[in-house]
């Protein structure tokens, strides 16, 4: 049985209620047998299995009904009645059965008296029985209080990687990372657009932060960002990539995670790094459909296309990154690729087609 099959089988109620009574059945009847002949484990096994029922019912009727729908809503003197009524019930029907039939042939050297269902014997029979009553609440109490700290410890670690989620699309490391080289390198080449470089590296980076500190964020000023990060990348390649947006409808309107277009544009400038000429990028983005699409045109060069490769991998980590929030579809094609991201939860129509006036970024 592989670990899989067997974690649903620990998982399974059914499972763990068998397994409790098969336990106290077998422990019972090596408490009550040990030291004795070996046939008085036999007779203690008999006396387990039929009065199973007893106090199985018993026990549900206490854990199932009598706490949750009257201890639980404070119906206190009816929760007391009916325990007392239970906990007599179910012991003259244990001492019926008992010594009734199993005692008179099962080997249980058990002593048959003829006054068994007194009050007092009932009573202190039935503080015996009363005693897997307990061992079955305690046992379903540790197992509540197992699941609720267990349930606290997930959210507490969910919690703490949305956070550090959260930090690092507030500080962009690999983008930060990404510019710092660069400037390295302007700066070994004597580059007279260090300075500039570095202006815009900082402004981007506070504008990154400022946008993060607001309350509601507009995908109308996510697209801005991008802008500023393309300004920044043909400050490194001494040209502009060609990268256009199509806008359509309300961008503002869009409900995606935020940064999730500066996150993948980052990802897509530091994946094609060094290529010549660099591919065209079109960003086009539907308030009509809540979604966006972008296409990357590329030459087709043996290089290129291990780097589309690795791209899509990356696009697989985007989306664990955002928590499932978006779906990421991607469309391989001849002259490259589309990526189309939405939120699940939208059910637009695909709007691909934009109005006639492109945006170029500037």
């Amino acid at each position: 049985m592989d670990q899989s099959k067997l974690a649903r089988l620990i998982e399974s109620r059914a499972f763990r209620h068998i397994l409790f009574w098969v336990c106290w059945v077998l422990g019972f009847t090596f408490i009550k047998s040990f030291g004795q002949p070996l046939n008085t484990y036999g007779g203690w096994l008999a006396y387990y299995m039929l009065t199973l029922p007893i106090f199985v019912t018993h026990t549900y009727l206490v854990a199932y009904i009598l706490i949750p729908y009257l201890l639980n809503r404070k119906f206190f003197p009816l929760f007391i009645v009916m325990f007392i009524l239970f906990f007599y019930g179910y012991s003259v029907l244990e001492l019926l059965l008992s010594n009734g039939f199993i005692y008179k042939w099962a080997p249980t050297g058990t002593e048959i008296k003829g006054d068994y269902l007194e009050p007092g014997n009932v009573v202190r029979s039935g503080v015996g029985n009363l005693y897997i009553v307990l061992v079955f609440l305690a046992a379903k109490t540790v197992r509540n209080w197992f699941l609720s700290d267990h349930r606290q410890k997930e959210l507490q670690r969910a919690e703490l990687q949305i956070q550090m989620n959260d930090a690092v699309s507030r500080v962009q490391p690999s983008m930060l990372l990404f510019a710092i080289d660069h400037i390295e390198e302007l700066v070994d080449r004597r580059s007279p657009d260090v300075t500039r470089a570095i202006a815009l590296t900082s402004e981007l980076l506070s504008d990154v932060m400022i946008f993060h500190e607001k309350q509601k964020h507009l995908f109308s000023e996510e697209i801005e960002l991008v802008k500023k990060l393309i300004s920044l990348v043909s400050v490194f390649r001494g040209s502009r990539p060609e990268v256009e947006f199509f806008i359509s409808g309300d961008p503002g309107k869009i409900e995606l995670p935020s940064m999730i277009l500066f996150s993948l544009m980052d990802l897509i400038f530091r994946k094609y790094n060094g290529e010549h000429p660099h591919p065209e990028i079109n960003i086009e983005v539907s308030g009509f459909a809540n979604m966006m699409t972008i296409q990357i045109l590329q030459n087709h060069s043996k290089k290129q296309d291990d780097t589309l490769e690795q791209c899509m991998q990356a696009l697989k980590q985007l989306e664990y990154c955002f928590h499932n929030r978006v779906t990421i579809a991607v469309d391989i094609h001849d002259y490259g690729c589309s990526v189309v991201i939405r939120n699940p939860e939208q059910t637009g129509v695909n709007t691909l087609h934009t109005y006639q006036d492109a945006v170029g970024a500037p």
